[in-house]
């Protein structure tokens, strides 16, 4: 007898699994790029989340105290940042996940992939509010972050200069970008001129040199704070996250820095549900999920809700309320020999 949805499915049960590992799975989430904001949060329902501010700095010079003036007031100006809640649902039917359903535990197989699924597609809505604010890879003109793009003419492939002049952008921030995320051709263009930086398990474990080797030599860049079987590659001092969801226009790449949290996140749940149609035999499962990606300094200045993927991606929707250099992304278009 086949093995039923209902039957490996139980909601109460499976749907703690699939959000434990779409976090596990989130690779923007585990690197600190992404981090969850009460503020975001979308308890209430709606399609908005306004996060009023106080402007970052104060203007004015001190003054000079006499007997004869008094002090002249200085405005303390506030503002609010406003982000679009994302309404997101798919559904399975059994003929989808039969394969699945083998192995010792059926129930694991699903929400792995299950899980897997969800990240990947909850990726691609935050990487389309990134083209969103900055807009295109060789023309960005009104982006509400253009401020902070690079070479948007005569690219080359990514080096120590593109890293600099991010930092350079952010003045004296410039040293918190903690992160950086590439397409897998441009990651691959690194390692080939060994630029990532790591060291082998087996030659970080011997005393003596591998086979054929005369020396033990750490493949590719420094192995400074390696340790134990270091398996996140860095460059540049920033940890690297590899998406080929960063697509390219013709030879050109994006090529975003960030600071840790630089991108704010706010979930309502995610919900389970599973049917059985006895006529036609079919078994089904649906999940729905609601949440928010927004870039921090950002505001969704249209009346749209619930946006597709190419409505975040439309720079007329974004504009920036925070000062250039307290935001935390940049963005090197870039080109590789891959």
């Amino acid at each position: 007898m086949a093995t039923l949805r209902s039957d490996l499915i139980i909601p109460e049960i499976f749907t703690p699994y699939v959000i434990e590992q779409t976090t596990l799975r989130d690779a923007f989430l585990s690197s600190g790029v992404v981090q969850p904001m009460a503020e975001l949060n979308v308890g209430e329902g709606g399609d908005y989340v306004n996060i009023p501010f106080f402007k970052a700095n104060l203007t004015g010079d001190f003054e000079v105290l006499t007997d004869s003036s008094s002090l002249t007031p200085g405005k303390i100006t506030a503002d609010k940042q406003v982000g679009v809640v994302l309404h997101r649902g798919r559904a399975f039917e059994s003929r989808d996940l039969a394969a699945l359903a083998a192995g010792a535990d059926p129930m694991a197989a699903i929400g792995a992939k299950v899980a897997d699924y969800v990240a990947n597609q909850r990726q691609k809505d935050l990487i389309k509010c990134l083209e969103g604010v900055f807009g295109g890879l060789t023309s960005n003109t009104g982006a509400a972050f253009a401020g902070l793009s690079l070479d948007l003419s005569g690219m080359t492939a990514l080096g120590p200069r593109q890293c600099a002049k991010a930092r350079a952008l952010l003045g004296d921030q410039g040293d918190k970008l903690t992160t950086v995320a590439m397409h897998s051709a441009v990651f691959y263009d690194l390692i080939e001129r060994k630029a990532i930086d790591y060291i082998t398990n087996t030659e970080a474990r011997l005393s003596t040199a591998a086979t054929g080797a005369s020396t033990i030599n750490a493949i590719a860049g420094s192995i400074s704070g390696a340790y134990e079987n270091p398996t996140v590659a860095q460059y540049m001092g920033m940890r690297v996250i590899v998406s080929d969801d960063l697509a390219p226009t013709s030879t050109n790449y994006p090529v975003y820095f960030f600071t840790a949290g630089a991108i704010g996140s706010g979930e309502m749940g995610l919900n389970t549900e599973t049917d059985r149609d006895i006529l036609a035999k079919s078994d089904a499962m649906s999940i729905d999920l609601h949440y928010v990606y927004h870039p921090i300094g950002a505001k969704w200045t249209t009346g749209t809700v619930n946006p597709t993927q190419a409505q975040l991606a439309t720079i007329g929707n974004w504009s920036k309320v925070y000062e250039t250099k307290n935001l935390g992304i940049v963005r090197a278009t870039v080109t590789s020999n891959f």
